[in-house]
Parts: C-alpha cells; structure tokens; sequence
C-alpha cells in the first residue's frame, strides 16, 4: 500500500494512480514537447509559405497542389517506396535465417550474436564511410571479389541504377542486428514439445519452421515489419552521407527519397511551409500503411 503524505484523505486507489502518473511525467512531458507539438506545427505550416525568418503566410492547400506537380517529389516518393519496400522485407528474411541458425546449439553461438548487433549501435557515419570504401570502383573490396571472378569493376557510387542497391545494402545490414535479437528472443519461447510432437509425425526441418515456428513467432515478425517499415521511410543519415559523395546529377536524383526532399527544401532552400507538407504526406502515407497491417495481422498473425 502507498500512502499518500500530502493527501492523507485520497484512497489507496486513487494514491497509485497518483503516483503513477507521477513516474510518467517526464516520459508524457517529453512525448508532447518533442513529438505531439512538432506534428502540430508541421500541420499548421504545411498550409503557410514560410521561410524560417519572417512570419508564415496562409496560402490554403497550394503546398499540397504543388507537390502533386513537382516531378522532383515524385521521384522522392518512388525512389521511398524502392528503399522501403526492398530493405524491409530482405532485412527481415536475412534476420530470420541469422536467429534460427543463432537459436542452434553452435560453439560461440553468444559471440556471433554480439556480432551480429554490432552494426546496431554504430554511428551511420562511420558505417556509410565503411560502404563508400568498400563499394569504391577502383580499389574496393567488394568490386576485388567480382573482378576476381567475374573479370568486372561496377561503379557503384556514381551510376544511377546502382546507387540506391548500395544504400539498400547499407540500411539492411544495419537493421539486421536488432531483428536478429528480436527473433530469437521469440524463438526461445516456443514450447520444444511442439516440435518433438510434429518430429514423432515425421515432419521435416522446413516444414516444421513454416507450420511451426512461424506461426508462433509472428507477433514479433509482426512487430518488427511495422517498426521497420517507419524506420525506413525516416531513413536519412545514409542517405545523405552518400549523397554528399555522390555530388549532383542524377546519381543524386537516384539517392533522393521523401526524408532528403524535406530536409533539402526547408534547411537547403528554406521553404518550411513546402518541406512541412511533405513531411505531412509521408505521415499520412506511414499511417495508412501501418492500417494495412494492424488490419492484415489479425488473419495472419497468431497470438495464441
């Protein structure tokens, strides 16, 4: 029982909600000053023209009528939906055979798993500087090994269609460590005699992952597409370290996705009002698709 010093009238009730909330005060102070207040000014913004230094100006929906007749922001979204919808579910893949193999009883299983997380918390600046270097066309490692054996040298960093496989590369073995610890934390929390008994009915190794193990770990698989798929589409940080590499033109053009389009048109040419109404779209456009899951994982996702 909590008892209250200050209010000795309250009900030992109404004393824990106290002081719970009081525990959760700074986390909801900072949720609304760093997160529910910003949105609302990127709201409130998108319908002005702004440029940072004077005050907004109203001008209605011409922001958003803009951006439907702005080539550039059309390749931003498509070249988003590419590094979305490629990194995510590949990172997802490599994670799932990494912590099915991680859960085997292998020698040195713990310092693979170390490993693995590594790139998780190292700084995207490094990693990107890492990459450059190793997708380098004259003396990288990677085009050594192709030359190697296949006798070719792609440029990596400055064609156009190659470009953003780089980054894709980049932001799929960054994210694999975190999916990877993930995973099999929910491995480890499949009852065994599941399999023992699909193993006494003479089920195989892969059918017993598909009707399995699968199944019984989808929330977290579940999980992990919802956090990935926004993770994706915030991506930024090896985005931008390529571009400043890659220079102008179209391999830049190439690397533009819909975060460097409203980094680049409100603290590059200081349209506010324009970058907060793309920032407005991208919100919705996570929205809907975060929807679509919470709608489709209550057929494909078992909780029981």
């Amino acid at each position: 029982m909590l008892k209250n010093r200050f209010l000795p009238n309250l009900s030992e009730k109404h004393t824990n909600w106290l002081y719970a909330y009081l525990f959760l005060a700074p986390l909801l102070v900072g949720v609304v000053i760093f997160h529910l207040i910003p949105i609302a000014q990127s709201f409130f913004y998108s319908f002005t023209r702004w440029n940072g230094f004077s005050p907004p100006t109203l001008i209605g929906f011409e922001n958003f009528r803009r951006l439907t007749e702005d080539p550039v922001f059309l390749n931003e979204f498509f070249n988003t939906i590419h590094f979305v919808f490629v990194s995510v579910p590949v990172a997802l893949i490599f994670s799932l055979v990494i912590a099915n193999l991680l859960n085997t009883k292998i020698r040195g299983r713990t310092i693979f798993r170390v490993i693995y997380f590594l790139p998780n918390v190292t700084m995207p600046a490094v990693v990107a500087t890492m990459f450059t270097l190793m997708f380098h066309s004259q003396y990288g490692v990677v085009n050594d090994i192709l030359y190697f054996i296949f006798n070719i040298r792609p440029m990596w960093l400055t064609n156009p269609a190659l470009i953003m496989n780089v980054v894709i590369t980049v932001q799929v073995w960054s994210t694999v460590g975190f999916n990877v610890v993930i995973i099999l934390a929910a491995l480890q929390t499949v009852p065994r005699h599941y399999y023992e008994a699909f193993e006494l009915d003479g089920g195989g190794s892969i059918k017993k992952f598909f009707y399995i193990t699968l199944p019984l770990i989808s929330p977290s698989i579940f999980f992990l597409s919802v956090i990935s798929i926004i993770r994706a589409f915030n991506a930024f940080d090896f985005v931008f370290m390529f571009s400043i590499n890659a220079g102008g033109g179209p391999v830049r053009n190439a690397l533009r996705t819909m975060v460097f389009g409203i980094y680049e048109s409100g603290f590059v040419q200081h349209q506010f009002g324009y970058a907060s109404a793309k920032a407005v779209v991208m919100f919705f456009i996570i929205m809907a698709i975060t929807l679509v899951q919470f709608v489709a994982q209550k057929r494909l996702v078992h909780y029981k």
